[in-house]
């Protein structure tokens, strides 16, 4: 008795829940996803071979080949405190409390203290369009204590300290293990053909604000054999 052959079909996979899927990751990352400010000045530092890695949370000073120097500050909040003061300090007015608040996202920044109201009133897509001259750094003996870059690097020590301990406090209250290498730390990347003097001028501004530690970020040259 011959065999009954059985029709056979080739199999199909409906991909349907697999585009679906697909979507939702694109959807996730594009809402999760937090993009970098643009920064005003592009640096080329010099090379070395070192493997230290840039801290989660950094003070950073970037000085151009100009001897222009710019600061960030990657703790949003510290940064926000640290503005409010400075404005105190400069007697600056003209920020409401959002513009302050707004001003820990912009990135990098090159400017005097009264140039900044002027800066946040801006759209976001005019401000890489401003001319940022940098902010005064000049360490002469009369003139290190008032000058900005100083207030900057101070009041930043004091709001680091005081951000650590509030988060040390908050994961104690919870009964959580505490990251204690997230803390801000300070560094200093230049132009590779940046002067010596200008880069002594801001370690000078360090050591007169009371930071005693500090990175020097290279870029990275594969080692000698």
């Amino acid at each position: 008795m011959p065999k009954v052959k059985m029709p056979r079909s080739a199999p199909s996979l409906d991909m349907t829940p697999m585009v679906d899927l697909a979507f939702l990751l694109v959807t996730f990352f594009i809402l999760t996803s937090s993009f970098r400010a643009p920064e005003p000045v592009i640096l080329d530092p010099p090379a070395s071979t070192t493997e230290i890695q840039i801290p989660k949370q950094v003070f950073l000073v970037m000085i151009d080949e100009e001897g222009r120097v710019y600061v960030d500050i990657t703790n949003a909040a510290v940064k926000s405190k640290v503005l409010k003061q400075i404005m105190s300090e400069f007697k600056v007015q003209g920020m409401s409390e959002e513009d302050i608040n707004n001003f820990g996202g912009v990135g990098p920044v090159g400017l005097r203290a009264a140039e900044i109201p002027a800066f946040m009133a801006l759209e976001s897509s005019d401000r890489p369009n401003y001319e940022q001259k940098g902010i005064p750094y000049d360490t002469a003996e009369s003139k290190i204590k008032t000058c900005e870059l100083y207030y900057w690097a101070y009041l930043t020590k004091i709001e680091a300290h005081n951000d650590y301990k509030q988060r040390e406090e908050e994961a104690k209250l919870k009964n959580m293990e505490f990251d204690k290498s997230n803390y801000i730390q300070f560094a200093i990347k230049a132009a590779s053909n940046a002067k010596y003097d200008k880069i002594n001028q801001v370690i000078q501004v360090f050591r007169e604000a009371k930071v005693k530690q500090f990175q020097m970020i290279t870029g990275l040259e594969s080692a000698p054999n």
